[in-house]
């Protein structure tokens, strides 16, 4: 399992634009207006911008990230449902390094920083306060876990001085060559505000099949995964407990993807959800909505 591209809706698409272009160092891989209906997961002609890395470079990579402009969206509150921030995956520390220094060069205004026990992360926003993390993974024979096997996680300070050390061995030994994401970057889990995070958990570990692998419901958050990460999906009531559920045309995520490799999974997910005699049809994939009304894409691939 991995998870796809977060798709958001936005209002000013060139501060937008300007933001993901020249401070995280993406690009418009593809620009167009969908025609399909808003059932089948289309936005009634509004323009779709789909940002990424080179194509040149990398021709078959799948878009990071897509944005609706939709200049009409409305403005959630900050206590419903929906994203608490979609999480950008580098393949190791001093790509993370580089694009922490990087990204501190062209002005970008961190939230935070954290060591998580089992990765490292920053923490920013867009212009229409989207949340982003971005971090890296520590091998996962390092993951601290408790006595029974379960991965522990924990929100400690991140050494930014131990971090910004990984670039002193570039060639020539300036920092000043920091590129933002120099090794590629991928999507690497998501977080969402829910509004029940009981319901919440039980839909996604019962209906959809993920693993709870930490679950603080004392403290508003549980993190669910497939094949043992330590979490594809992450949730939390901090600011959403009790709050509204996630409305369409509204400013903020539209919906995400979740990529799985095996086709029947995905009509047993069907089944699972809409009955047995739903999942019969041959469908390689399915937009479903959570108990809040926050969808997401389920896709073989």
């Amino acid at each position: 399992m991995k998870v796809g591209a977060p798709v958001l809706r936005v209002r000013n698409i060139d501060t937008v634009l300007g933001f993901y272009e020249n401070n995280l160092g993406l690009q418009v891989n593809k620009r167009y207006r969908s025609n399909e209906d808003e059932e089948n997961g289309g936005d009634g002609g509004n323009l779709i911008y789909e940002l990424g890395f080179n194509q040149k470079e990398s021709p078959t990579q799948e878009p990071l990230l897509i944005l609706i402009h939709d200049p009409a969206a409305t403005i959630p509150s900050s206590h419903s449902a929906g994203l608490f921030h979609f999480a950008i995956l580098v393949p190791d520390r001093k790509s993370l390094a580089s694009t922490y220094l990087a990204l501190r060069y062209s002005g970008v205004h961190y939230d935070g920083f954290a060591d998580h026990l089992v990765s490292e992360s920053l923490y920013l926003r867009d212009p229409e306060n989207n949340g982003i993390e971005i971090y890296r993974d520590r091998p996962a024979i390092e993951w601290p876990r408790d006595s029974e096997g379960h991965i522990m996680m924990d929100t400690l300070p991140l050494d930014l001085d131990s971090l910004s050390a990984e670039m002193n061995n570039v060639e020539d030994g300036r920092r000043n060559n920091a590129k933002a994401f120099p090794a590629g970057a991928r999507i690497g889990h998501i977080h969402l505000r829910v509004t029940n995070l009981e319901r919440s958990i039980k839909f996604y570990h019962q209906k959809i099949g993920l693993d709870i692998t930490v679950n603080w419901s004392s403290m508003g958050a549980a993190f669910l995964s497939a094949g043992g990460y330590h979490h594809h999906i992450g949730i939390n009531t901090w600011l959403s407990l009790n709050g509204k559920s996630h409305r369409s045309h509204e400013a903020g995520l539209e919906n995400f993807t979740i990529n799985i490799s095996d086709k029947s999974i995905v009509r047993t997910l069907v089944s699972n959800i809409y009955g047995v005699n739903f999942a019969q049809k041959n469908q390689n994939q399915l937009f479903i909505p959570d108990p809040d009304g926050i969808r997401f894409l389920i896709r073989s691939q």
